[in-house]
């Protein structure tokens, strides 16, 4: 019995011994949000084209002369938005709040293959940096977006 009560003894010992587990904190990190590129689709002229996401009532689409935009490098849309009267406006905005215009246009289109809803114009843009980039069109009072991913210049490493 001795014997039995030792052993008992010598186990408790050892197990209080024993290093206890070190807690692992986790500490959460921010992540960079990814880009949510406009959803594209193939037009009735074969070239990818987007609805635009409206602000107002009335509609958007563009009409890209890309299959992928890049930085540095002119690229053309051209737009259709319903609505009447004032101005075209079309800016477009990055990330990190960088504000550019049109490098050329907007320059109507008095007639088009392209079947959508509204006044057509053309316009070329060219980002000088890649990353996520919104369009914002306005046409009097209405309003539209969409969204690129810019990707870096061609030739150039990401």
């Amino acid at each position: 019995m001795r014997k039995q009560y030792l052993i008992i003894v010598i186990s408790l010992l050892l197990a209080a011994c024993t290093p206890a587990a070190t807690p692992v904190t986790i500490t959460p990190t921010a992540t960079q949000p990814s880009c949510r590129p406009s959803v594209t689709q193939t037009s009735n002229t074969s070239f990818p084209e987007i609805q635009g996401a409206m602000k107002t009532d009335g509609g958007l689409w563009a009409l890209l002369f890309f299959n992928e935009a890049h930085a540095k490098q002119d690229e053309k849309i051209v737009w259709r938005i319903s609505g009447t009267g004032g101005d075209l406006t079309i800016k477009a905005h990055n990330e990190a709040g960088m504000v550019i215009s049109p490098v050329w246009g907007p320059e109507y289109h008095g007639s088009s293959n392209w079947n959508r809803p509204g006044d057509e114009w053309g316009t070329g843009f060219n980002f000088p940096e890649a990353g996520c980039w919104t369009l914002t069109v306005t046409y009097g009072p209405t309003i539209g977006e969409i969204n690129l991913d810019v990707l870096g210049a061609e030739g150039q490493a990401q």
